[in-house]
């Protein structure tokens, strides 16, 4: 990988430069105290490793009530985003699927503590949640190119592959009967009407900061080939990437980042996972091959459809429409780094997906 490279790679990682970790401990604090006298903080640290969207903090929390008995709580502090990657951001929303996914206890998801809209205690509003453990796939150093992950033999990754998997098909059992409020903010009948509407407003949102054909003809690309079969709805967790899992061996034991978290088309999720590691490797890793124990796109799709024991159709679709989302987020992403002078402003149309979405429109290019 070469220094630029990796610089960049970096620099979309910070999120926080910006923010005053004794600042925020003392405004939860005083949060703590009106909330639950005798709660403090006892620590508030920057995590590493993943995470181009969020800021992001982990703390220890004594005295609060959900320690389960013990002295000190292990909490993740989610702060509203100050250059938002959505053209929705609602913390509420995050919760409620999140809550909805950890009910009955099959789905490794973290409890959520609290949610708070009032800005007055750290600047912008933030969700409270537990912090889970586990090995986990970061950004840097890439679980591409070195690390736990690489080192395991391919039986082993293979495994870890289908496992996560395993764990998407459990989400999707998620009963989202009670918050239909999770849909995304778009007109439509259907899901897939929702998420063609969602694309249209997140073009908008993303056309603000510059131009870029390749995301204008991809969407109206998707609105063109839109299948006929309408997809089944339920619960997206929007990210779902081996970057937002932790694991013990080859279990998931946490699954992250709920921030695109929402009630549609489900299928969304296991194109995104199996086109997030393309992009990982033939993106933001220079061209280094995928790990060899990773299933391939199509593989993927088979095993999700038999574990679900149903058939999923329009899979070129799905996946255009994952990489499609990939390269808008990541778009948004760079905006923010070029607006802070830490990427050229030129770098902001070459970012990985949104130059790997170019050559699969242009057909130079098919994820395998």
């Amino acid at each position: 990988m070469d220094a630029r490279r990796e610089q960049d790679i970096l620099a979309a990682l910070d999120t926080t430069v910006h923010l005053d970790p004794a600042a925020l401990s003392a405004g939860l604090d005083r949060w703590l105290a009106e909330r639950f006298p005798g709660a403090h903080t006892t620590g508030l640290a920057v995590p590493g490793g993943s995470g181009a969207s969020s800021e992001l903090f982990f703390a220890v929390l004594r005295g609060a009530p959900w320690a389960q008995g013990a002295m000190d709580a292990e909490v993740v502090l989610r702060l509203a985003p100050a250059h938002a990657v959505y053209p929705v951001v609602d913390l509420g929303i995050q919760a409620d699927c999140m809550r909805a996914a950890a009910r009955g206890g099959a789905v490794p998801v973290p409890r959520v503590h609290a949610v708070e809209t009032d800005p007055r205690w750290l600047g912008k509003p933030f969700l409270l949640m537990q912090r889970l453990h586990g090995r986990g796939a970061p950004d840097w150093p890439s679980y591409v190119l070195e690390g736990w992950i690489r080192d395991l033999p391919e039986p082993a990754q293979r495994k870890l592959w289908l496992r996560a998997i395993d764990a998407i098909v459990m989400l999707h059992t998620t009963d989202v009967s009670d918050i239909a409020q999770a849909r995304l903010a778009a007109p439509g009948a259907t899901p897939l009407d929702r998420m063609l509407g969602y694309w249209e407003r997140f073009l908008a949102f993303v056309h603000e900061g510059g131009d870029y054909p390749v995301l204008q003809e991809a969407v109206a690309s998707l609105h063109r080939d839109r299948p006929s079969l309408a997809p089944r709805e339920g619960l997206v967790w929007g990210d779902a990437s081996l970057r937002n899992m932790l694991f013990e061996e080859a279990r998931p034991v946490a699954l992250m980042d709920f921030e695109f978290a929402h009630v549609g088309v489900c299928d969304f999720d296991i194109a995104f996972f199996a086109i997030m590691d393309h992009i990982m490797a033939e993106g933001f890793a220079g061209g280094a091959p995928r790990l060899p124990g990773f299933p391939g796109v199509s593989e993927t799709f088979d095993y999700y459809a038999a574990v679900n024991g149903r058939p999923v159709g329009s899979r070129d679709y799905l996946v255009r429409t994952a990489l499609t989302y990939s390269a808008m987020a990541t778009t948004r992403v760079y905006q923010r780094l070029a607006s802070q002078g830490r990427v050229a402003p030129e770098d902001v149309a070459r970012n990985p997906p949104l130059a790997l979405l170019g050559r699969l429109m242009d057909g130079s290019w098919t994820p395998r």
